[in-house]
């Protein structure tokens, strides 16, 4: 598929290229999957920012881990105490 570029831009994608040593096809494909990885980075920035705030979460994680743990602990306990 044919494109078409001003000269200025021609030039300058021209120009890079040579100065990277690589074919202006090859320049183009990775500032593609460049832009495409930071855009893909973002909408994931994006989307962890719209999540709620859940105060569960809240702490040093670690300390969280090891509540959750010894929640469980109990609760197995409990439960196998029964029998």
């Amino acid at each position: 598929m044919p494109i078409k570029l001003d000269s200025e831009t021609e030039n300058l994608i021209t120009q890079v290229a040579a100065r990277e040593h690589i074919s202006a096809e090859q320049l183009i494909k990775k500032l593609l999957s460049d832009y495409t990885i930071t855009a893909n980075d973002n909408m994931l920035a994006d989307m962890i920012d719209s999540l709620p705030d859940l105060p569960t979460f809240k702490g040093n994680p670690l300390d969280i881990q090891k509540a959750m743990r010894d929640e469980w602990d109990y609760c197995r306990n409990r439960h196998n105490s029964q029998y």
